[in-house]
């Protein structure tokens, strides 16, 4: 049987609506966080890919006042910054944006939330590629910018590359799990990858 046609308008949709998100998106980290504990007051979350900014309130909102938020996006966010959100509009992978997150997290961050995505051709292969390249990207840079136990989460489409890319992580994380959250759209392939306890 073949996936259900796409369906902007669904149950998730309204229910950010009427809970004060700016995307749908919120309820696939929510999910997350809900089995994984992503999110305690006082930590320190980066969010990769971050527009409009789903990712970012419920990281602000669990965090806490203790806690501090960066994200970054190309496009802009429909979420407020605060004395402990921070955020830019500019390409994650250039070192200017890189060097900007490291200042604003010297003492390294709890999780790296990764849910950018590349622009969709059409055409798998190219898509697919373009999608691990830039999980590869967030992979490096969690990796020397996490806390000792630290947690990794990155969006990927699946392909070719997914089983050597998972043996990456699996070789730097303690745990590592792939899910599909409810909230992911029937139409959608994608799949999040989440790592817990950064090896020593």
């Amino acid at each position: 049987m073949g996936r259900k046609p796409f369906n902007r308008k669904d149950r998730f949709y309204f229910k950010a609506k009427k809970e004060g998100y700016p995307a749908r998106s919120a309820y696939k980290i929510i999910e997350i966080d809900q089995k994984w504990q992503v999110f305690k007051p006082g930590r320190v979350i980066v969010d990769l890919g971050c527009a409009p900014g789903g990712w970012l309130k419920v990281a602000h909102e669990r965090v806490g006042a203790s806690g501090k938020v960066i994200g970054i996006d190309l496009l802009p966010i429909k979420v407020s910054e605060t004395s402990n959100l921070h955020f830019r509009q500019d390409d994650f992978t250039s070192a200017e944006s890189q060097a900007w997150i490291e200042e604003l997290i010297p003492e390294k961050a709890h999780w790296i939330l990764s849910d950018m995505s590349p622009n969709i051709s059409g055409v798998k292969f190219r898509d697919t590629l373009e999608s691990y390249e830039l999980c590869h990207k967030a992979f490096e840079f969690a990796k020397k910018n996490l806390k000792p136990q630290g947690g990794f989460v990155c969006k990927i489409f699946p392909g070719t590359e997914l089983e050597e890319f998972r043996k990456e992580i699996q070789a730097t994380f303690k745990r590592v799990k792939t899910v599909i959250p409810d909230s992911t759209r029937n139409s959608s392939t994608e799949i999040y990858i989440v790592a817990r306890e950064l090896k020593q």
